[in-house]
């Protein structure tokens, strides 16, 4: 029987943490494991511990300086390493304090204001689905997933309860309706469904998006989702990256209507604001039209300020 290593035998027990207390998805366990192997083994490289107890703030600082890739995905496997870390009861990982540099986004991932009426107004048209869709992420800034983990009976007068991505099966939050407009594209979808589900016989899944598939409701896969972005943007011409598009975009509404950050946190299921100023963070036009302001504020003043020539003031 081939004896394994420390590294390898604290990975086997975090894998199984993840697995069976902090119920990861199983797709999240595995990116998480190939990471932490990956940022393993550059440690090694730089001559650090096999033991990952023992590896230190100077292993840590080698990490950093030769992980590649862009800065979000270097601090993706960070993330990854440091739970890891923490998990094993390293005493270094919990005085180190890595500085990232700014991500200076140009291609960003939201839709202007213009774009997100076309999309909204848009789906609004088509089938009650992709109204819904549109509405729960654009509106409401919820995930896909948290969509798809919606139940029926989570769905009240004035808000609804949602239990988003994390541990121990997700972080549920609250999450309050927009008057009228939710109740509307909500009761829509909910009259279609009830459609369905007269026509299906003997117990039903009580979840909220559902296909009619052989005389039974099942729940809708997240390639159905898909294939609805899709349609909705061949019908709108407004090509975007995906679902979290419309969920940034949402957030980022929120801020240039001058919502407080701590509110559009709440709303986004955020634990920190730092989270969420990432989500609807500064671009090249919000940079642009800073200084357009400071400079319009510059001429106003110019125009109402008596100038006094420096040759007239008086001698004090």
């Amino acid at each position: 029987m081939t004896r394994r290593s420390p590294f390898q035998r604290c990975l086997a027990g975090y894998v199984d943490y993840m697995t069976t207390q902090a119920k990861f998805a199983d797709r999240t366990v595995q990116q998480y494991r190939w990471a932490v192997i990956r940022c393993h083994d550059t440690v090694r490289e730089g001559n650090g511990p096999e033991n990952p107890e023992r590896v230190s703030e100077k292993d840590l600082e080698y990490l950093l300086d030769h992980l590649t890739g862009c800065t979000r995905n270097r601090q993706y496997y960070w993330t990854a390493y440091a739970g890891f870390l923490k998990w094993v009861d390293n005493g270094a990982i919990q005085r180190f304090k890595p500085r990232w540099p700014p991500a200076g986004r140009i291609r960003v991932d939201w839709l202007d204001p213009e774009q997100a009426y076309a999309v909204r107004r848009t789906a609004m048209d088509m089938d009650p689905l992709t109204a819904l869709m549109v509405h729960l992420e654009l509106d409401l800034c919820l995930r896909r997933v948290e969509i798809m983990r919606l139940r029926v009976r989570d769905i009240h007068a004035d808000r609804m309860d949602v239990l988003g991505k994390g541990r121990m099966g997700g972080k549920p939050r609250t999450v309050s309706l927009v008057p009228g407009e939710s109740q509307a594209v909500i009761g829509r979808y909910l009259e279609l469904r009830r459609q369905r589900e007269s026509q299906t016989e003997g117990p039903q899944t009580d979840a909220l998006v559902v296909y009619l598939r052989k005389g039974q409701l099942s729940p809708f896969r997240r390639s159905a989702l898909d294939n609805r972005l899709k349609a909705l943007q061949m019908e709108t011409g407004i090509k975007f990256l995906g679902h979290h598009t419309l969920r940034r975009t949402g957030g980022r509404l929120m801020w240039l209507a001058k919502v407080p950050i701590e509110t559009i946190a709440s709303v986004m299921g955020h634990e920190s604001t730092e989270m969420t100023l990432r989500y609807i963070g500064v671009n090249l036009g919000d940079q642009c039209r800073a200084f357009e302001a400071v400079k319009n504020l510059r001429v106003q003043m110019q125009k109402t300020a008596e100038i006094v020539p420096f040759a007239t003031m008086p001698v004090v």
